[in-house]
């Protein structure tokens, strides 16, 4: 016998039949647990009609099946939680919580949502929030730890209508500049905080203007800002300075710290236009020619597995695929929207830049199933459908999977990413002219030529086939 549900004691056939998806009753034709069976009517009866006091309903709303507490159901106790996660004093949620409280509450399934308040540090956040008697703005988050919690919780709130949407990647940029800022000694303050004023964020303001400043953006302008950062220290260290600074030095520096060529670039540009130092020339490094790929029968081997190897995950088989047909980076694949993707007249496309893609029937159920999981991830969003729907959500599933966890789960699943890439885009150039594989793959025609360059593929017979 288990005692401890709050309808009494009950066999162990109960508890599992109370596990069961509610159902009709053969005899009364209600929806309820059914625990018992009808040999007369050919089915299985609720307990009233099988003459015990075992209903397994809500004791507040009747919604059958789903007890969790005190004889009330999920959905209840998640109710009556978020009003004493949200309430003042008085015991009242502030009306500017409302939409919160009610689409936490409305949240499918609720079970999800009590898992996050028993585990998550987010709920204390939010009880902070409704407790203070200011305004809740962007300011009220900003002044927190800038982790994953608080940005769930942001997200909760501007898809909720409390905080206005704003452009993520230049919010962040922006706090981490100010605290960075602080970390500098005076000397370094004076040349780092124009720079990155006026050198590195009034231009990501312009690209969020116009919606196009994405993370790998904002990784790269932070690059640029500690980069100019180590070159002061490399100057404090040798007891050097911006005016004094000459070609030589930079060229050793260059030479020393190679992989931070491009950054170290964009901070000596800047210091030479302002006469900071004198006139000092980064030579534009070209992107050497890729070296690595996978043989044939590896490259068909990886996507075979993808496509048919139901024990790797959904996200990673998709990515994989992408990948090895169509030499997509994992940057793109990373924000890749369910709008992308179409059907027509029964063959499936992926839009790839301007132009949509037929994509292998195997593949394109993969996506389909993936589609499927993304948009039952439960999560709140802006009813009006401005929030962009990811085909392979992070955490929380309105904002992407970072780039960073995608190309560690291929790899932890053996998956090869640059080769694989490499390879398809060889393949390509190797069957088709460079101004196609462009629009195919939405690369420049700059890139798809050197590719056909390095592949040693002549396109002449392409263009004296081409009318004028």
């Amino acid at each position: 016998m288990r005692a401890n549900w709050p309808i009494g004691p009950v066999c162990d056939a109960c508890y599992q039949r109370r596990k069961r998806q509610p159902r009709p009753c053969v005899r009364c034709n209600v929806v309820r647990v059914l625990v018992g069976s009808s040999d007369d009517q050919n089915g299985e009866l609720c307990g009233p009609c099988c003459g015990v006091d075992i209903d397994f309903a809500c004791n507040r709303c009747g919604f059958p099946g789903d007890t969790y507490a005190d004889g009330a159901c999920t959905r209840c106790i998640v109710a009556d939680r978020v009003q004493d996660l949200l309430s003042r004093d008085d015991g009242t949620i502030a009306a500017a919580l409302r939409p919160l409280a009610d689409g936490l509450i409305a949240l499918d399934p609720p079970i999800t949502l009590l898992r996050w308040l028993s585990q998550s540090r987010g709920p204390k956040i939010l009880a902070r929030l409704a407790s203070q008697s200011a305004e809740i703005t962007h300011r009220s988050l900003d002044i927190l730890p800038q982790d994953r919690t608080t940005r769930h919780v942001r997200e909760m709130l501007v898809a909720t209508g409390i905080l206005p949407p704003r452009n993520e990647n230049l919010a962040r940029l922006e706090l981490w500049l100010h605290h960075m800022l602080e970390q500098l000694p005076d000397q370094h303050r004076a040349s780092i905080a124009p720079f990155a004023e006026w050198g590195i964020v009034r231009d990501a303001r312009r690209r969020a203007a116009r919606g196009r400043y994405t993370t790998r953006a904002a990784t790269a302008d932070r690059a640029d800002i500690r980069t100019a950062a180590k070159f002061l220290a490399w100057l404090d260290n040798n007891q050097l300075d911006l005016a004094g600074v000459s070609q030589a030095h930079v060229d050793h520096w260059l030479t020393t710290h190679p992989t931070l060529h491009r950054s170290a670039g964009a901070f000596l540009r800047w210091t030479t236009l302002r006469r900071l130092t004198g006139v000092i020339t980064v030579p534009a490094r070209r992107p050497g020619l890729p070296s690595r790929f996978l043989s044939e029968q590896q490259h068909h081997q990886q996507l075979k597995r993808c496509l048919n190897d139901e024990t790797l995950p959904l996200a990673v088989r998709i990515a994989g695929t992408l990948t090895g047909l169509y030499a997509l980076p994992i940057s793109w694949l990373a924000e890749l929207t369910i709008e992308r993707f179409h059907r027509d007249t029964g063959s499936a496309y992926l839009t790839i830049g301007d132009n949509p893609v037929l994509l292998p029937p195997r593949l394109a159920e993969l996506i389909e199933r993936q589609i499927e999981r993304a948009v039952s991830i439960p999560s709140l969003r802006p009813p009006d459908g401005s929030a962009p729907a990811f085909l392979l959500p992070g955490r929380p599933p309105t904002r992407p999977i970072s780039e960073g966890q995608l190309q560690a789960s291929m790899r932890r699943h053996g998956l090869a990413i640059i080769t694989a890439r490499n390879t398809a885009m060889l393949e390509a150039v190797a069957d088709l002219p460079p101004i196609v594989v462009s629009d195919l793959f939405g690369i420049s025609p700059r890139t798809a030529y050197r590719w056909a360059q390095y592949a040693q593929v002549s396109w002449t017979d392409y263009l004296a086939a081409t009318p004028d």
